[in-house]
């Protein structure tokens, strides 16, 4: 199972770059699956496959724009396509948004499912909406991004075991309070010790942000860690 990053700023991408977006392929690559549609990230996930076709679902986390607002601009794509329709996972709430996707999707609720070579299950998390973790399991090993949260007690037990820990570390350790719609960079480290996961990719980081202070505050209590990085492939 590989993960590639396609986009990793929030809540707005800063120049050339691009907002939450995701996409997990198993080894094969018969089955691939969209994590979130940020802004810009749909130009980037065309340069990773051969069409439409490749891919077997879109699941979006949460509806916040930062992690969805591509999905207008693929439904046109859709329009223009011979595909019928696209299977997409995402929240039924905030009701607004939800219902603005178009006909070619056709809608699941966020539950545990099998999609191709993946089980794939969710677990909800600490936001100011509806927002999911999800874990998916194929090839022999496991993935869990946390979506966007801040600390709650599901998402320990949901990451525990995993390979490879995709997590929200938006803030550092200065700037963070329980507050807060996300977790702090050494909170991350904090959670992938916890849950003795494989590997920590740090995402989700402000423009401008000190990736590298990030990162520090993240290995300091959880030294096999990286960020997210554009265009980063990784082998679950």
């Amino acid at each position: 199972m590989y993960l590639t990053v396609l986009g990793r700023e929030g809540p707005f991408p800063s120049a050339g770059h691009a907002t939450s977006g995701y996409l997990i392929s198993s080894d094969s690559g018969k089955t691939n699956i969209v994590l979130d549609m940020g802004s810009g990230v749909l130009s980037r996930l065309l340069s990773q496959i051969n069409g439409l076709t490749d891919i077997d679902a879109v699941i979006l986390s949460h509806l916040h724009f930062d992690h969805m607002s591509d999905m207008g601009v693929l439904g046109y794509m859709l329009d223009f396509s011979d595909i019928k329709t696209m299977k997409l996972i995402c929240p039924n709430t905030p009701a607004f948004v939800n219902t603005q996707f178009g006909k070619k999707f056709d809608k699941y609720e966020p539950k545990a499912m099998r999609l191709g070579e993946f089980e794939i299950s969710f677990a909800p998390v600490k936001h100011p909406v509806e927002t999911y973790a999800v874990r998916i399991c194929g090839d022999g090993s496991c993935f869990v991004y946390t979506g966007d949260t801040n600390i709650c007690p599901e998402i320990s037990l949901f990451a525990d075991g995993a390979d490879l820990l995709l997590a929200d570390a938006c803030f550092l350790k200065r700037e963070w309070t329980s507050s807060k719609p996300h977790m702090s960079a050494e909170i991350c480290g904090k959670l992938a010790a916890e849950a003795n996961v494989g590997e920590l990719v740090l995402t989700h980081f402000r423009p401008n942000s000190d990736t590298e202070e990030l990162l520090d505050e993240a290995r300091a209590v959880f030294p096999n860690c990286r960020l997210a990085e554009e265009g980063l492939r990784v082998r679950i």
